[in-house]
Order: structure tokens, then C-alpha cells, then sequence
């Protein structure tokens, strides 16, 4: 027999359980056992959680898919962050992350490192003609400079001046940074220069730090996967269009409708990277 409840107090609420498709770059994070993270901020659309010194992203079915994130199987409009607090702290683990009011349980994995087909300056200078590469605010001549010069110090330097610059979670700055990193190191295979690969290489632990020194946690964890040639969805899209793998013009409007300011900072980002692969000399 269930007795029922003293006056003045409350069941214990159910969880709500939801699927969820997580990035490949969080598989060991949230595979093994035993992690606890913090909420950082919630919305109605995402859940920030901060582990150890990493930020993992909880979003909802008509959020953008990161590559630090989990999508559940459900939109803003089901609420269901509105119980998840600022502050709290969730057990993850096992494929499982327990939030507040919602256990969200992985049943899918993406990949968030693009697969670019091989390709060559003269179609790679045809697929990027007409598209931007500047945004308000962000000078991106020392950063092309330090890509076209194959310049590690010129890329630090560079990175000290964009890194924190705007405001938001993400500011335009380290989202235009990103996109640069991440359309270097990709497009760079695709035109098969070694020594790009090198150089993104050679300035990864350096630029990480700095990325965590001068900007959010938030926006630090997506250098850091940009660096690795980690993007979110949209972006690998248009870098795969790039290269011959889908329609560039509705790529690129898809992701310039991606936050306030960081979907047009990202694609630039990425036009300007290829530009400088281009009229850079060729790699060994």
C-alpha cells in the first residue's frame, strides 16, 4: 500500500526522459562514469554546463549543434529547462546527463570535424568568389597577414587582439578567430598543404591558454575545437560546400542566421582563411 504524502510536502518529481544526439568530441566525457558538472546558465533554449575546465552544451531540436553539445529530441517551446538552476549540480555519466526534471539519455553521435573533399586553389577561389570576409568591427588584415606568411607568432599576436573583442557568450572576435582556425586547418587538408597542418599544430597549446586568459569559458571551449577542425553543424556545411559537397549560397545563409552576430563572424572567418590558403605560396 503507498501511503500518501505528509501535508506540506511534495512527491519526488519524475524526470522527464529525452534522446539526445551528442558530438564525438564529448564521447569520453560523458561515456565514463562518475563526472559532475555545474550549471553555468540555462534558457530556454540551452543548458551551459561547466566540467572541470571544459563547457558542454545542452540544446534543445531548433538550436544549432555544437561541437562541445548534446541536441535533445525537443524543442524550446516544451519548457523544459525551466527547472534546471544556475548553480546546481548534475551527475553525468554512462551516456546520461541528469539534469534537473530531465534525465537526457544519448542515443545518437555526429561528428563534428567535417569530412572535405580534395580540392584545388583555382575551384576553391571559384566555390568563396563574392563572399565576405570582413565584419563590423574586426580588422582581419593581421590575421590574413600571419596565414598568408605561414606565421605562428603573427597568428598569437593576431589572436591577442580578436579574443574578447564584442560582447555575448560568444564574442564576434574569438567567432571570426574560430572560423579562421577552423577554415585553415580543413581547408588546408583539402588543398593538401602539410605545412598548414604544422602551423595550426605548432600554435595549439599556446593559442588555447590564451583563448582561456582573455575570453568566456563558453567561447574558449569552441577555440578550442575550432583548432581541432571542430564546428558546429552549419559551419561544416558550408566548409563542405567549399569543397564541391552541397550548395554554397543556401550553406552560407544558413549560417549567417546562426546567433546574433557569431553565424556572419564564423563564415567570414572561414572566407578569409580561404582567401589567405590561396594567395599564400604552396605548402610542401
Amino acid at each position: 500500500m503507498t501511503l500518501p504524502a505528509a501535508e506540506g510536502t511534495k512527491r519526488p518529481q519524475t524526470p522527464v526522459r529525452v534522446p539526445g544526439v551528442a558530438s564525438t568530441a564529448i564521447y569520453g566525457l560523458v561515456s565514463a562514469a562518475g563526472t559532475q558538472a555545474t550549471v553555468l546558465g540555462t534558457s530556454a533554449h540551452a543548458v551551459w554546463l561547466l566540467v572541470d575546465d571544459r563547457v558542454l552544451v545542452i540544446s534543445t531540436s531548433d538550436s544549432t549543434r555544437l561541437p562541445n553539445g548534446v541536441q535533445i529530441a525537443a524543442g524550446s517551446s516544451s519548457d523544459l529547462f525551466r527547472m534546471v538552476h544556475h548553480g546546481a549540480t548534475i551527475d553525468i555519466g554512462h551516456g546520461r546527463i541528469m539534469l534537473e526534471g530531465v534525465a537526457v539519455t544519448i542515443n545518437r553521435w555526429w561528428d563534428p570535424r567535417p569530412t572535405l573533399t580534395a580540392t584545388t586553389e583555382a575551384d576553391l577561389a571559384t566555390a568563396i568568389n563574392g563572399l565576405p570576409t570582413d565584419v563590423p568591427d574586426i580588422d582581419p588584415a593581421p590575421l590574413r597577414a600571419a596565414l598568408m606568411a605561414n606565421s605562428a607568432g603573427g597568428i598569437l599576436h593576431s589572436a591577442r587582439l580578436l579574443l574578447g573583442k564584442g560582447s555575448g557568450l560568444t564574442p564576434e572576435g574569438d567567432d571570426y578567430l574560430a572560423g579562421a582556425l577552423a577554415g585553415t586547418r580543413l581547408l588546408g587538408e583539402a588543398l593538401r598543404r602539410d605545412r598548414t597542418a604544422a602551423l595550426i599544430a605548432g600554435v595549439s597549446v599556446p593559442l588555447a591558454k590564451l583563448a582561456d586568459a582573455r575570453t568566456t569559458s563558453f567561447s574558449a571551449s569552441l577555440i578550442h575545437a575550432a583548432l581541432r577542425g571542430q564546428v558546429a553543424e552549419p559551419a561544416g556545411a558550408l566548409l563542405r560546400a567549399f569543397t564541391g559537397r552541397g550548395d554554397i549560397a543556401s550553406s552560407h545563409e544558413s549560417l549567417l542566421h546562426v546567433g546574433h552576430s557569431s553565424g556572419p563572424a564564423l563564415a567570414a572567418g572561414m572566407v578569409m582563411a580561404a582567401h589567405a590558403l590561396i594567395e599564400s605560396a604552396s605548402g610542401a
